[in-house]
């Protein structure tokens, strides 16, 4: 298995990993093709974005997508998407995923990672070193 960054020729397998992730619990998420390409290559038209992607044997079968906030005196990365499909789940591709994300940061100067979880996935985050900050998330449908 090994780490890399994407490629343009990557954006569909990327979209058809994550489509994969998010297919099963907790999420069972229905991802059609187009719009789950349309996902990917908006996170990657944003500023600095970072796309990383884990691979086994030639076929994506993860990946970290991302961008670089600038915010008052520091840059922030957002991390928008970390997926592994199924099969590759705790076999520590999405810790391996951060690791790169990580070195690469550093790399660049940027000292603070960013990411929005739903509640299942924030032990494994925590095991990665991520802590809950003081800001909430607030939505409303219109």
């Amino acid at each position: 298995m090994q780490y890399r960054f994407y490629k343009e020729a990557d954006i569909e397998e990327l979209a058809r990993a994550m489509s994969e992730a998010y297919s099963e619990e907790p999420w069972n998420e229905k991802w059609s093709a187009e719009r789950a390409v349309q996902r990917v290559q908006a996170i990657l038209g944003n500023y600095q974005s970072i796309g990383l992607v884990a691979e086994e044997e030639d076929a994506i079968i993860g990946g970290l997508l991302g961008y670089v906030d600038p915010y008052a005196d520091e840059d922030f990365f957002y991390v928008s998407e970390l997926f592994v499909v199924p099969q590759y789940k705790k076999h520590g591709i999405g810790r391996g995923l951060l690791k790169e994300l990580e070195n690469e940061l550093k790399k660049k100067g940027i000292s603070v990672v960013q990411l929005m979880s739903i509640e299942p996935n924030e032990v494994f985050y925590g095991k990665c070193g991520l802590s809950k900050d003081d800001v909430s998330v607030l939505f409303k449908r219109v």
